[in-house]
């Protein structure tokens, strides 16, 4: 048995979390560390100009959330779902090919959750100009990851709801009945 499919409540989840992180940009645009970016965050094939409509975003979006989720079917346990959400962002946000690499999700599989949790905030630098650079450094302009990855944390730790690091986002809730769903669907997989 396969555990940890992304399900139709925690793609909702999902998108709510990280597609606010990202952001949404019809037009590409360089992010803090240089690379060419569009949509919610998309990289791949991303060049100067790109334009793509609200409908390829979201598009790809699901498409890349259901590629990110890859390395967390192969875990061989079932993730509480906060867990769960919180390890998505990540390897949404560093790329699966890192994430696997990663102390973080050496903790999952072992399901030491907490401790994989706490490795989160670790992920706090981007390349800019060949060298890694600390986000906590307000000169590097990219402040944001540090927020990012301390709710997604706390999120993953069970010290924030999705609501709760929504609100932080300044995004809506989700549903009762949405969250409900997500926490049922980790129980029955």
């Amino acid at each position: 048995m396969r555990f940890n499919k992304l399900t139709k409540a925690l793609l909702v989840g999902a998108v709510a979390l990280t597609g606010g992180f990202e952001g949404y940009r019809q037009v590409a645009y360089q992010d803090s560390g240089g690379t060419w970016t569009a949509c919610y965050g998309e990289t791949l094939g991303i060049e100067q100009g790109d334009e793509f409509t609200k409908a390829e975003c979201d598009k790809m979006f699901g498409q890349s959330l259901e590629k990110h989720n890859t390395p967390l079917e192969d875990i061989p346990q079932q993730l509480p779902a906060n867990v769960h959400l919180a390890s998505l962002d990540m390897a949404y946000n560093i790329g699966t090919g890192a994430f696997q690499r990663s102390t973080l999700y050496q903790y999952l599989l072992a399901g030491q959750y907490p401790d994989a949790c706490m490795e989160m905030p670790r992920w706090r630098f981007v390349t800019i100009d060949g060298k890694p650079r600390d986000c906590r450094i307000a000169k590097w302009n990219c402040r944001g990851i540090v927020t990012r990855r301390e709710i997604v944390s706390q999120l993953c730790l069970g010290q924030l709801s999705i609501n709760d690091a929504l609100a932080r986002l300044g995004q809506l809730p989700l549903d009762k009945e949405i969250i409900e769903r997500i926490k049922a669907d980790a129980d029955t997989e």
